[in-house]
């Protein structure tokens, strides 16, 4: 079945109304009409299970069959926050931590990043991981649509680390490595987590003390050095 997104506040009793691209998707490229079951996710917990009622220009009205919760909604509340990346690179971190159940994407400069946001593209930017986390849910089912925030310099993210319950640092250097089991232990009784990783050029010794004193616990994923975007996976499935 296909899945279509729209926001919660398009729902009304058993009706719904799909509009601009998801509503054209519909109509012209799988060519849906009246009768066809579609299904429905608003990002907010909830997926449905609906019928085409009216197909009009630019919209597409529909009644709904059934409502229940989302089965991948995750357990926990994570935070993944990811040093700039080239695009290419960043696009599929947003994408692949979306399917996984991350909450909300926080992207960060640091002394060692590649690239730097340009100021006039981060609007732009910002719009395009949203779009990708859209595509994430419908295809994951996951639930709850993963939160973009905006960009911050790596001193103002250490400071929103005492917000949680857990907060992270992925970084080469560390003396122990995060396994399935330490992962396990780590996160008992922690309800919400804050794993960060570096960009391209990791973290420097004095980015990684700061994190440490700001009372983030230092870990690494292993004997081996990951490219930034794989180190991200991996960090993120663990949990």
């Amino acid at each position: 079945m296909h899945y279509f997104f729209l926001d919660s506040s398009r729902i009304e009793a058993s009706r719904a109304v799909l509009e601009g691209s998801e509503a054209a998707h519909l109509k012209n490229v799988l060519r849906f009409t009246h009768g066809d079951s579609v299904g429905l996710v608003d990002g907010s917990g909830y997926e449905y299970q609906a019928r085409v009622d009216r197909l009009a220009p630019g919209r597409v009205e529909l009644c709904i069959t059934d409502r229940r919760r989302s089965a991948g909604l995750p357990s926990m509340h994570i935070d993944a926050a990811q040093g700039y990346l080239k695009d290419k690179k960043m696009d599929r971190v947003v994408r692949q931590l979306a399917e996984l159940g991350v909450a909300r994407f926080i992207p960060f400069t640091s002394v060692r990043a590649v690239v730097r946001p340009e100021s006039g593209r981060a609007s732009s930017r910002r719009e395009r991981w949203h779009r990708i986390a859209v595509e994430a849910l419908k295809q994951c089912r996951r639930g709850n649509l993963m939160g973009i925030a905006d960009t911050v310099d790596f001193g103002d993210l250490l400071a929103t680390g005492r917000s949680y319950d857990l907060p992270i640092l992925f970084w080469e250097g560390a003396a122990h490595a995060l396994t399935p089991q330490p992962a396990a232990e780590a996160t008992r009784g922690a309800r919400s987590v804050l794993a960060v990783l570096g960009p391209e050029g990791g973290f420097s010794k004095e980015e990684a003390a700061a994190a440490q004193a700001a009372g983030f616990r230092i870990a690494k994923l292993g004997p081996r050095i990951l490219r930034a975007d794989t180190a991200a996976i991996s960090a993120l499935t663990l949990w």
